[in-house]
């Protein structure tokens, strides 16, 4: 499917690794320019060898809303922002310390509001713009075992997108939510490495799915193109669950 993105100017965030990577690429491929945010340098290097001409690189913590403000101040149009920047915490309610609960709310949450609060006036002003947030079936859908600040935190995010949809559709303005199940990211990795038992856990976690894997980042980002191109034009307000059927 062509989803017709050519030159259009798309902010994706945790754009270095895994569902921002991929969405990235995706997204240059269909003839978008990318402005691709993230704090780790390292990751956004590798990620210019693979996109090369239509990616604008910006290192920004975006939790921090004067660090965004001033690396992004000279952008006068945006067509889409896809909002993927987060961590996955792991632990349930007597783990969680409050520097734990900020961290994640901050990391997971906060940027979402931000980057799309420094963005929104460029959209009202064109009315009309996509905006796709990265949630997770671990959210409002699903309780997942010791992942509580991580749920909340997800949960937020479906909140805050039907929230912007129903304010700011009729000003040309859409704003959807997709919910992966376990997707093979570079963090998914690390964790099941770091577990007591690797193999088991790899296999756990491909158990969690009734198809019998976890996604994969390009899965995901097929989606994220539809929902920022004009094809997804009376789609607002959606939450979209890509998750290999971990939430039946």
């Amino acid at each position: 499917m062509n989803f017709n993105l050519q030159d259009k100017i798309i902010a994706v965030t945790g754009a270095g690794n895994g569902i921002g990577r991929a969405a990235s690429i995706m997204l240059a491929k269909e003839g978008a320019i990318i402005i691709g945010i993230d704090k780790e340098k390292k990751s956004m290097e590798k990620l210019k060898l693979k996109i090369k001409k239509n990616l604008i690189i910006k290192i920004i913590d975006c939790t921090k809303f004067k660090e965004i403000k001033t690396n992004l101040k000279n952008i006068k149009k945006i067509d889409g922002l896809v909002n993927c920047a987060g961590i996955v915490p792991q632990g349930n309610i007597m783990d969680c310390n409050e520097e734990d609960w900020e961290h994640s709310v901050k990391t997971n949450l906060t940027s979402v509001y931000l980057m799309t609060r420094f963005f929104m006036p460029i959209f009202i002003k064109q009315k009309n713009g996509a905006i796709v947030n990265i949630s997770s079936v671990a959210s409002s859908i699903k309780g997942v075992p010791r992942r509580f600040a991580y749920t909340v935190t997800k949960a937020g995010i479906i909140g805050l997108t039907k929230s912007i949809a129903v304010d700011y559709a009729k000003q040309g303005i859409r704003c959807n939510v997709i919910c992966p199940g376990t997707v093979d990211t570079p963090t998914w990795r690390k964790r099941v490495l770091n577990s007591k038992n690797p193999k088991q856990s790899k296999k756990d976690f491909n158990s969690r799915q009734i198809i019998g894997r976890v996604g994969k980042p390009e899965e995901i980002s097929d989606l994220i193109a539809f929902l920022s191109s004009d094809r997804s034009s009376f789609v607002t307000g959606s939450v979209y669950n890509i998750d290999g059927g971990m939430s039946l």
